[in-house]
């Protein structure tokens, strides 16, 4: 019985190795909020308050200054994802890298000044061994996240901009 497991896995890390640089699972969200840009990018790179506004983080530890290299460790969804930022142009752009057991992920926020509203981007590309073998739940889980993520930021940013105009 032992035999087959250790085969079975040895198998297993084999396919991974060979099929790995596949095709990323992605998805993609995007939302116009009623508020500036400038209000829309604090609360996205407030780090340590993103449990305030989107309920799907569960804690968050970043370590330093927020900019390019800044690395965090954050747990959502009873997941513990490791991350560093890879690109960081104030009101523009933010993206990291983050990775967890079976998961490789590369997320990016993009924003666009709309006037006195801005409109927000989101996409996140998966690779590693999970996505190789649940695209699909992956994809699903990905775009669910994503979605509620641009809606509860669109959300945020309306309500603190409408608190900032009484």
């Amino acid at each position: 019985m032992t035999k087959y497991i250790i085969i079975s896995i040895v198998m297993a890390i084999v396919l991974f190795l060979l099929f790995r640089d596949k095709e990323p699972v992605m998805a993609s969200a995007e939302i116009v909020a009623n508020a500036p840009i400038e209000k829309v990018w604090d609360i996205e790179t407030d780090l340590n308050n993103w449990d305030e506004w989107n309920s799907d983080i569960e804690s968050m530890v970043v370590n330093g200054e927020i900019g390019t290299g800044t690395e965090f460790v954050w747990k959502a969804g009873g997941i513990t994802i490791e991350s560093t930022i890879t690109e960081y142009e104030p009101h523009t752009r933010i993206a990291w890298k983050g990775k967890t057991f079976g998961i490789n992920a590369s997320h990016l926020w993009n924003f666009a000044n709309k006037g006195d509203s801005t409109h927000i981007y989101t996409e996140e590309k998966f690779t590693g061994i999970l996505p190789w073998l649940m695209p699909g739940t992956m994809r699903s889980q990905i775009d669910k996240a994503l979605k509620h993520g641009v809606q509860a930021l669109k959300s945020a940013a309306e309500k603190e901009n409408s608190n900032n105009a009484n």
